[in-house]
């Protein structure tokens, strides 16, 4: 699917350090693609680093003057985002985008620390990843840190005594929970922040409707699946537009949501996007923050 979407314009990343999480394909590749051409070093932090390669070489094709390195990450499991992590300490980091993601599995699966598969991908990981790489985000000056949210997160439904959903698990609901928390991560990562006066900026986007290889059969399977609705979806290029919006726009504001809001908010130029009833109580994003810190291990500091 062809973009449709005029390009953002952003100011100039050049000597800027961006880490984009999921950066082989479909949102994550579209963000990596155009921070680079906005001049940033980025990193490709994917879980197969023989693809991440691929599509590095792509990029620097596209873009020779850019630097663009793989590194291996997986989200599920907290001892690859250790060792991830370790590698980047005492190293300034400008741009954390948080998007690795899977969109869901048949049955209820397990991590290696035995977390449930899909909300230790898209947030748990990611939350670790944050926690453990906040001082080289405060070493630079306002770094931005960036979560994926997802229309479908409006379905989720967060208990923070069973952030596993071990009591009652569904592919939708691990899901949707798994977009809500990201966003709840931001709200709050800002107001830690704040408090903290730790100089960096948190927002959370999501692409709409976009064509990625979550859907079945990738773009190709699009037709097939939706029919005549493919006219109101969005090429991963459009749908990265709130991501690099967010990790970019001097116009991103601290703390805040972003996505299209053209065609009820599925496709559309950026603007901000409405959040989620849980995301909009204080007493929630600081007792999601507190079940995270508890049931990962890893505290961010005081």
């Amino acid at each position: 699917m062809k973009d449709r979407l005029t390009p953002l314009t952003i100011p100039s990343r050049k000597g800027r350090l961006a880490i984009v999480t999921g950066a082989s394909s479909g949102i994550g590749r579209a963000t990596a693609r155009a921070l680079g051409l906005a001049g940033a070093d980025v990193v490709l932090a994917v879980r197969n680093p023989d693809k991440g390669e691929q599509v590095a070489e792509q990029l620097r094709a596209e873009h020779p003057e850019g630097t663009h390195t793989v590194a291996r990450l997986d989200t599920a499991d907290l001892e690859s985002v250790r060792t991830f992590a370790d590698a980047y300490v005492g190293r300034r980091i400008d741009m954390l985008v948080l998007n690795a993601g899977i969109g869901g599995t048949r049955r209820r699966e397990v991590t290696p620390q035995n977390h449930e598969l899909v909300m230790a991908t898209n947030y748990f990981g990611h939350f670790v990843l944050t926690a453990l790489l906040v001082d080289s985000l405060r070493a630079a000056s306002r770094a931005r840190v960036v979560t994926l949210g997802s229309i479908a997160a409006r379905a989720g439904r967060l208990r923070f005594d069973d952030l596993d959903l071990e009591r009652r698990w569904s592919r939708a609901q691990a899901y949707a929970n798994s977009k809500l928390a990201m966003i709840m991560f931001a709200r709050e990562l800002q107001r830690h922040s704040t408090a903290g006066d730790w100089g960096l900026n948190a927002h959370a986007a999501h692409p709409g409707w976009a064509v990625t290889g979550m859907m079945p059969g990738g773009a190709r399977g699009v037709p097939q699946l939706l029919g005549g609705a493919t006219r109101v979806m969005q090429s991963a290029g459009d749908g990265a537009q709130p991501v690099v919006f967010c990790a970019a726009s001097r116009q991103a504001a601290a703390g805040g949501y972003y996505g299209p809001i053209g065609m009820f908010g599925v496709a559309g130029p950026v603007g901000r996007a409405p959040l989620p009833r849980q995301a909009r109580s204080a007493a929630a994003l600081t007792a999601l923050w507190q079940a995270t810190e508890k049931v990962t291990g890893v505290e961010f500091p005081r």
